[in-house]
């Protein structure tokens, strides 16, 4: 029998002033943009597009921040730099989004994947 295959997903971490920004399919559980590459495309091209899909926003630059390693998915973290005047607005799936502090993190319904890669992001990004 083979080991089964970890799922891949692009995650994008965008921030503005100080706030991460966070999604929502139902309006209670949030999570960072992202999704699963199509066919032939790479990381970078699938977080481009799921940021554009999921926010409506264009990212100025998007630069691989970390792979994360989940219970069952490999997370390509990207960082979103986004121009200054850009408003985010929900799309595909997306029921509504917000820009939260991350150190308010806990007091929002998200999965320990979310938390975990927001945790390290703000880490690496002070070392």
């Amino acid at each position: 029998m083979q080991p089964l295959k970890p799922k891949v997903r692009a995650t994008i971490v965008c921030i503005r002033h100080g706030r991460v920004l966070l999604v929502s399919k139902d309006g209670v559980r949030w999570a960072l943009p992202g999704g699963r590459p199509g066919k032939q495309e790479s990381p970078e091209e699938t977080a481009r597009r799921e940021l554009h899909q999921e926010t409506a926003l264009e990212a100025k630059t998007l630069v691989g921040a970390f792979q994360f390693i989940g219970a069952t998915t490999v997370h390509h973290v990207f960082t979103a730099a986004i121009g200054a005047s850009a408003r985010p607005r929900p799309g595909n799936e997306i029921k509504c989004l917000q820009w939260l502090a991350h150190e308010k993190l806990g007091e929002v319904e998200t999965s320990t994947t979310t938390r975990q890669i927001v945790s390290q992001f703000f880490q690496a990004d002070t070392l």
